[in-house]
C-alpha cells in the first residue's frame, strides 16, 4: 500500500485511508498498586465514541467514610501530538500513580479520540466532556453515571487541569473555548499545569529553526503531527494551533485560571512556549514559568 504520512514509523496513513498506529502497552493490570499504594480503574463515559477515562485514587480513601478530608481532582491529558498513545502507556499509568500518591490527588486521566481519524476539535470535545462529567458529580448537571469515588471522595473546589505537549494544548483549550473557568461553576477551576505546551503557528520561531532533525520531537514531527491533527486544509495558524491568531478567542477577556508552565531549556517549543507565558502576563494573567 502507498504511504502518505509516515510519522517515525509509528504512526503510518496510507493512500486508501487504512491507518497503522504502534499502540501502546494496554494490559497493565487495573487495581491497587501496592508500591503506591494507588488504586486505579477504567470508566467508560461514553462506548460508541471510544471515550474512557483511568481513575486514581490514594488507597487509604478506600476505607474511610465519605465525611473524610476530600481529595482536590487533576485531571490529566497525555500528549503525543493528537495522535499517540493513552493513558494505558506505562510512562503515563506510572505518572499518575505517582502523581496520586505524592499530592494526595484524585486523578482523571483522559482517553480521548485520536487524530488523523478524529481531527480536532475532537480532542477538546473529549476533553470537555471528560470534566463534565467531573462536574456532574459537584449538582452541575448532565445525564452521567455517577461514580463512587468521586462523589465520595473529590473536593470540587479544588479542581486542576494537567497535560503535557498536546495535553497541555488541551488543557488551555477547553477553558478558552468554554470562555473561561466561570463556564466550570459549580466546579472551581484552581490553576492548570502546562508541560511543554504544544503550539505552532507559521512563522519558525528560533528554537523551532534551530531544532536538531535528530531531536525527539523534530521539525519534521512537529509539522506532521499539525497536518495529521488539525481541520483538512487549515495551516498552522488555525486557533487551535495558534493562541494568538485573530481567529481565536481574546484571551485578554477570558478568565483563566492561574498558570503553572514548564518549559524545557533545550525543547524545540521553548521559545513558543515562552512567547505564551509572556503574551499570557501581558494580558494580566497569573503566569508561573
Amino acid at each position: 500500500m502507498e504511504e502518505v504520512e509516515n510519522v517515525a514509523g509509528i504512526l503510518k496513513v496510507y493512500k486508501d485511508g487504512t491507518i497503522f498506529r504502534v499502540e501502546d502497552n494496554s494490559s497493565l493490570l487495573q487495581g491497587e498498586a501496592p508500591e503506591t499504594e494507588v488504586a486505579t480503574k477504567d470508566k467508560v463515559l461514553n462506548e460508541k465514541l471510544g471515550l474512557w477515562v483511568r481513575l486514581y485514587l490514594p488507597s487509604s480513601h478506600l476505607q474511610h467514610q465519605p465525611q473524610t478530608r476530600r481529595l482536590p481532582v487533576i485531571l490529566y491529558f497525555h500528549g503525543g501530538g493528537f495522535c499517540l498513545v493513552s493513558p494505558s502507556l506505562p510512562e503515563y499509568h506510572n505518572f499518575s500513580l505517582k502523581l496520586s500518591a505524592t499530592v494526595g490527588a484524585i486523578v482523571v486521566s483522559v482517553a480521548y479520540r485520536l487524530a488523523p481519524e478524529h481531527r480536532l476539535p475532537a480532542a477538546y470535545d473529549n476533553c470537555i466532556t471528560a470534566l463534565q462529567w467531573v462536574r456532574s458529580h459537584a449538582g452541575g448537571g448532565g445525564d452521567f453515571e455517577y461514580d463512587p469515588w468521586l462523589e465520595s471522595h473529590a473536593d470540587f473546589s479544588a479542581v486542576y487541569l494537567m497535560g503535557d505537549s498536546a495535553g497541555a494544548n488541551i488543557a488551555h483549550h477547553i477553558v478558552a473555548l468554554r470562555g473561561g473557568v466561570e463556564a466550570w461553576s459549580p466546579v472551581t477551576l484552581r490553576g492548570s499545569i502546562l508541560v511543554q505546551p504544544f503550539f505552532g503557528a507559521e512563522q519558525r520561531t528560533r528554537s523551532e529553526s534551530e531544532c536538531p532533525r535528530d531531536a525527539a520531537l523534530s521539525l519534521e514531527l512537529n509539522d506532521a503531527f499539525w497536518r495529521l491533527s488539525l481541520p483538512v486544509g487549515s495551516d498552522r495558524d488555525h486557533p487551535f494551533s495558534n493562541p494568538w491568531s485573530p481567529r481565536a478567542p481574546k484571551l485578554e477577556e477570558v478568565p483563566l485560571p492561574p498558570l503553572l508552565v514548564a518549559i524545557g531549556g533545550r525543547d524545540m517549543l521553548r521559545d513558543r512556549g515562552l512567547d505564551y507565558c509572556e503574551s499570557l502576563k501581558q494580558c494580566g494573567k497569573s503566569v508561573e514559568v
